[in-house]
């Protein structure tokens, strides 16, 4: 069984799978970001190569989502369907249906998440923790681009598709007085009260 969490840069995905993970007694899948050859274009407006950035963060997530073992319970830090997302939105004509037809064919035997949990953190929030952790960890300096405006559009994006990104959906608030351990607690919380429903 594989959940995913999703949310907004900052929304707090990686520390909340490990968290939850180990809640579980469940492997954690993370994002590897670090891993995308083109970051420094993520967040530019101009002079990204629209195509290429969005199929390295397609390749990136699908390596290890389709090498997961379903038959383990995993909690990843993201969606791959989140790569479909975004493309719509970065991509047209012919750039678009090459995509769709990768995408298609890339996972075709790899389901969506069974479970996905969206942090709704609001904007505002993620961009403070995004310049936070810039200021503490210089691995993270792609993110200099990142507007609040650019926040409040993927946002949107987001919770447009919800139902796109695993079989079934679940949403958690964020607050900001809600600390790492707290986050893990509600998604804990979520996924158990999920749990009894199905079971009863």
């Amino acid at each position: 069984m594989v959940i995913s969490l999703e949310g907004l840069p900052g929304a707090g995905k990686t520390t909340a799978a490990a968290l939850v993970a180990r809640r579980l007694h469940a492997d954690a899948l993370k994002e590897t970001t670090g891993d995308h050859p083109f970051l420094q274009q993520v967040y530019e407006d101009d002079g990204r190569d629209d195509l290429t950035v969005e199929l390295s963060f397609l390749v990136v997530h699908a390596n290890p989502f389709r090498r997961l073992d379903r038959a383990k319970l995993t909690i990843c830090d993201f969606s791959p369907a989140k790569d479909m997302l975004f493309a719509e939105e970065m991509l047209s004509a012919e750039d678009l249906e090459l995509f769709r037809g990768i995408y298609a064919h890339v996972y075709a035997a790899h389901p969506l998440p069974d479970v996905g949990v969206y942090l709704q953190a609001s904007p505002e929030l993620c961009l403070q923790r995004v310049r936070d952790r810039m200021r503490t960890d210089p691995s993270r300096a792609f993110e200099a681009g990142m507007t609040l405006d650019r926040l409040q559009r993927m946002q949107e994006r987001y919770e447009l598709g919800l139902d796109r990104l695993a079989q079934f959906m679940l949403v958690v608030g964020i607050e900001p007085e809600l600390g790492p351990e707290g986050v893990a607690d509600s998604i804990a919380a979520a996924l158990h009260a999920q749990a009894v429903r199905q079971a009863s």
